[in-house]
């Protein structure tokens, strides 16, 4: 069989991701995507149309870039075209996908977004796709109740956490021994609620220690340092994407792995994964997608979303009380690894 993968990024989980799918065993892997990746190990094809602006593309570049994905589709002739980045497509209400038609089409979504132009978006895109991917059954829950029966849960994996020496991960963060650590890791961009977590904070008596790990997008240092003024002594921050090693390092010094998630944020998360991976307890908000995977998966405890107040109040109780490791959040730490992932999408693909 042969499957033609197509992303807009080759960072970070976008890389492991596509990297996972082209080593499935009996399958011929085609790789089209905005750069070359020399660790890939399959054929690729590159895309020119990549103008945009304020990070997205208008509309007439969107059509060339359909145009151009589409003619390096036509030479390959696969059995299947795999869109792995469903989410970007929103704005465009699934415009030019049905010049894939004549193949079998699966499209991932990482996020389904409420409201009624994007719900009209998600049945377009929908209707275009043989198969929708989505990592919760909660998400692929909602995708039925937009009217769409074709959506697919394959659980989002593990691809790079391990466990390392504690003591060596809090060395280097610089982080105490006797101390818990809350661990906020992952991009600061505004729908992550970096910031609702440092007001929560100024309200803990419980002793913590805060690590912020992660690219700056929204947050920067220098609004970290005015809304930690309070306990920044118990506050450190590796503002920059972080390596494998450091990420490796950053989950194993955390006790507590803390997504202040908005109400905007709907998809499935990585830090969480990566955090059940190694046990850690999981404090997160009380809509959607996070909250159904916390209280099904006895993952740790939720909050009232966007309340700084609601969080500090379960922050203290975390702290205070710990979380035991149950039955069913072995279960689902099971779940989460790639042997599992890869053996959900080979059986999709031969289904469709």
């Amino acid at each position: 069989m042969k499957i033609v993968y197509i992303d807009t990024n080759t960072l970070g989980h976008h890389l492991f991701y596509i990297g996972a799918l082209s080593r499935l065993e009996g399958n011929e892997a085609v790789a089209v995507l905005p750069e070359r990746v020399e660790n890939l190990s399959c054929k690729q094809y590159n895309y020119e149309t990549e103008d945009r602006k304020n990070g997205k593309r208008s509309f007439s570049q969107y059509r060339k870039w359909i145009k151009e994905i589409s003619g390096f589709v036509e030479a390959e002739k696969p059995d299947v075209v795999h869109i792995l980045n469903g989410d970007f497509l929103y704005r465009y209400f699934g415009f030019g996908l049905r010049r894939f038609k004549k193949y079998k089409t699966v499209i991932t979504f990482h996020c389904l977004r409420d409201g009624f132009l994007n719900k009209l978006s998600i049945k377009a895109i929908a209707s275009c796709a043989d198969a929708v991917v989505l990592h919760s059954e909660y998400l692929k829950n909602k995708l039925c109740g937009y009217g769409r029966k074709n959506g697919v849960h394959i659980e989002y994996p593990n691809f790079t956490t391990k466990s390392c020496d504690k003591n060596e991960a809090l060395e280097y963060f610089k982080l105490e021994q006797d101390i818990p650590v809350l661990g906020c890791i992952g991009e600061t961009r505004h729908d992550k609620g970096l910031d609702v977590l440092l007001e929560a904070l100024n309200r803990v008596p419980e002793p913590f220690q805060l690590l912020i790990a992660g690219r700056p997008v929204h947050f920067d240092e220098e609004f970290i340092a005015e809304k930690t003024e309070k306990y920044k002594k118990h506050v450190r921050a590796a503002l920059r994407f972080l390596s494998d090693e450091e990420l490796t390092y950053a989950m194993n010094a955390a006790d507590i792995i803390v997504l202040p998630y908005r109400r905007a944020f709907d998809a499935a998360s990585g830090p969480l994964g990566e955090g059940v991976v190694l046990e850690k307890c999981i404090v997160g908000p009380s809509h959607g997608n996070l909250n159904d995977t916390i209280e099904k998966n006895h993952l740790g405890y939720t909050f009232e979303t966007e309340s700084p107040t609601s969080l500090a109040e379960t922050l203290n109780k975390a702290l205070k009380n710990g979380h035991c490791v149950d039955e069913n959040y072995k279960k689902y730490k099971a779940s989460l690894n790639t042997e599992a992932f890869l053996e959900s999408y080979k059986r999709l693909y031969n289904n469709i």
